[in-house]
């Protein structure tokens, strides 16, 4: 989950904030708790149901761990001890964190199941950083798993500037501590603290915040990567209004080997697909457990944003996985008969068949009714039932409703080509994922980090 998500601990600075977008000021940006209930905030703010579940598919693939703890810790602790022997750490036992001396915690900025934000000052430069402790991730093969793909996936992506940007590692195993650190560029805000706020949104503000979000998607999508968790609350915003995209956690890639070999494996469809991304913003193929899917995902949770931004909440909010799928047939309407057989799901089958109302398509005009045409007919053709029927990246981006402040320029693909996913397939003890973390910091060390802020 992206720790940047919790609004109340995130915006303690002002209630007064000028926000700029290329050069036009908004609004002044208030504190909105009002905006969302109790029960949403948890909703959005909580992970942590489909961290253990999305990877059933790491625990199928990773069948043999055989290491005890106090191996691990021991093992983790002599190679924290060799990377970190030439640099002198500083103390924060009122945060639980030992950081480099070059930085200075000034607070705690967000907390999830998966670790702790801190906000930070590099007292050299004095510049702002976020830095994220990720915690367990030594005893659990799943949370290390995750934290060597996040990894590798913002070196690989290092340099847009609309994704976040890594600038240091230091992973620390003293008791109390105990944590990889992540020194990442500090930005503003979380798009969901932007959207629900009182700011008054023109046309060109959303145009203008949403290519960025296409652009930044297209490069990852241009390495053959799929996000797979995009909502406001994984895509930050400065204070000049550049948004960049974080939170690789639960990202892969599009591998159809994998796919047959999960399926042959387990004997049974795997169900890793259920808890991808939050609800809100989770398409429809991954609930109704679809054999196979694609980049569509995430063009399905940007098309979400979208909406978000005209009608200023989450478009689907469902209280459960199926109350979901309700509020989709509400707006989308009953799919077609042949929609639902490409899915290729038994529960997608026995959800549509049981005896219920047969819901037909909302006008988009009637929801948004304030929305200009290009942008809903734009909503139209990213929600859609079927997958195959969505835009890509490519074609979002060459849709009228970005006419007036397209620049092809920024629309970049990734240079490095379809990243590797070889291997998650070879590295399968507890063991080889340890030295392939500490490989990962000893190789991000070497490069000088260039830094976009």
């Amino acid at each position: 989950m992206s720790n940047y998500n919790n609004i109340g601990n995130v915006f303690q600075k002002n209630d007064n904030i000028n926000l700029e977008c290329s050069n036009i000021s908004l609004a002044k940006l208030k504190t909105t708790n009002s905006t969302l209930n109790s029960k949403n905030q948890e909703i959005l703010n909580n992970d942590v149901n489909y961290v253990d579940n999305e990877n059933n598919l790491d625990y199928i693939l990773n069948k043999s761990i055989s290491d005890s703890i106090n191996k691990k810790k021991k093992q983790a602790t002599q190679s924290a001890a060799s990377l970190n022997s030439k640099k002198e750490m500083k103390l924060y036992s009122k945060y639980g964190f030992k950081v480099s001396q070059n930085y200075t915690i000034k607070e705690i900025i967000g907390k999830g199941s998966y670790g702790t934000v801190a906000a930070a000052i590099e007292t050299s430069y004095g510049a702002q950083v976020a830095i994220k402790k990720v915690t367990n991730i030594f005893t659990r093969d799943i949370l290390m798993k995750r934290a060597i793909r996040e990894l590798k996936f913002m070196r690989y992506f290092k340099g847009h500037k609309n994704i976040v940007n890594l600038l240091d590692l230091e992973i620390v195993f003293d008791k109390g501590y105990d944590g990889l650190y992540c020194y990442q560029e500090m930005v503003d805000y979380d798009l969901a603290r932007v959207i629900h706020s009182s700011v008054q949104f023109s046309e060109f503000h959303i145009q203008h915040f949403f290519y960025q979000i296409m652009c930044g998607l297209k490069y990852i999508h241009s390495a053959d990567v799929i996000h797979r968790d995009l909502k406001p609350g994984n895509i930050l915003c400065s204070i000049q209004g550049t948004l960049k995209i974080c939170d690789f956690g639960l990202a892969r890639g599009i591998n159809e080997d994998l796919f047959e070999k999960i399926k042959s494996e387990s004997g049974v469809q795997s169900h890793i697909t259920s808890y991808v991304a939050t609800r809100w913003y989770r398409a429809p193929e991954l609930m109704l457990c679809r054999k196979k899917y694609s980049k569509a995902v995430d063009i399905w949770a940007c098309g979400c944003i979208l909406a978000e931004f005209y009608g200023r909440k989450p478009i689907f909010m469902g209280n459960d996985q199926m109350h979901q799928i309700v509020e989709i047939l509400k707006v989308l309407g009953t799919p077609k008969t042949e929609t639902i057989m490409k899915y290729g799901s038994s529960v997608a089958v026995e959800i549509f068949t049981l005896p219920k109302p047969q819901y037909g398509k909302m006008p988009w005009k009637t929801i948004y009714s304030f929305a200009s045409d290009r942008g809903l007919d734009l909503i139209e053709k990213m929600l859609k039932w079927d997958s195959d029927l969505r835009l890509t990246c490519d074609e979002v981006l060459q849709h009228t409703f970005f006419h007036d402040i397209r620049n092809e320029k920024e629309e970049n693909v990734c240079p490095y080509g379809p990243f590797d996913f070889e291997y998650e397939q070879h590295v399968t003890s507890m063991d080889d994922l340890t030295k392939l973390l500490f490989k990962e910091v000893e190789e991000f060390k070497k490069i000088k980090a260039n830094v976009y802020i």
